[in-house]
C-alpha cells in the first residue's frame, strides 16, 4: 500500500514539473488549463450562493425584490404589481376614445369580440424605390 502511495505521489510531482512548460509552449493545454480554472471559479460561486441560500451576488439586484424601504420591509417594485393583475375587459358602455384612453383594445386575456380588426396599411419595407430620391 505504501509502495502504490508514494509511485502515486511521485507520479504527480514529475507531472506538476511539466505544468509550467507545458503552459507555454503548448496552446491547447493552455486553453484547456484557463477553462477548467474558470469553471472551477463558476463552481465555487455556485456552491457558494447554494450555501448562502441563494441570495444575489452584491451590487447586483434581483429582479423580485428591491432595496428594504425606511420602515424595514422589502417591498416588490412597481412593474411587478400591474403584471400581477389581469386586465379589464372593454365595456360596451364607454365610447372608443374612452376605451383608448383606458386601456388598448387588444391585450393578453381580453376577448377581440366587438372589435373591427383590419389588416395592416402597405408599406414599402424592402422594395426597390421606383423613380428618383428616396422620401
Amino acid at each position: 500500500m505504501m509502495a502504490l502511495l508514494s509511485s502515486g505521489r511521485a507520479t504527480l510531482l514529475r507531472w506538476s514539473k511539466l505544468v509550467p512548460g507545458l503552459f507555454r509552449q503548448d496552446p491547447l493545454f493552455r486553453y484547456a488549463t484557463i477553462a477548467v480554472v474558470l469553471a472551477l471559479i463558476l463552481m465555487a460561486v455556485s456552491i457558494g450562493q447554494d450555501v448562502s441560500a441563494r441570495r444575489p451576488l452584491p451590487g447586483t439586484r434581483d429582479a423580485g425584490v428591491t432595496a428594504p424601504d425606511p420602515s424595514g420591509e422589502a417591498s416588490t417594485p412597481a412593474g411587478n404589481l400591474d403584471a400581477a393583475k389581469p386586465p379589464a375587459p372593454a365595456s360596451p358602455d364607454l365610447s372608443p376614445a374612452q376605451q383608448n384612453e383606458q386601456d388598448p383594445a387588444i391585450a393578453p386575456s381580453r376577448s377581440l369580440q366587438g372589435l373591427d380588426l383590419a389588416p395592416a396599411p402597405r408599406d414599402n419595407f424592402g422594395t426597390v424605390p421606383q423613380g428618383g430620391k428616396p422620401q
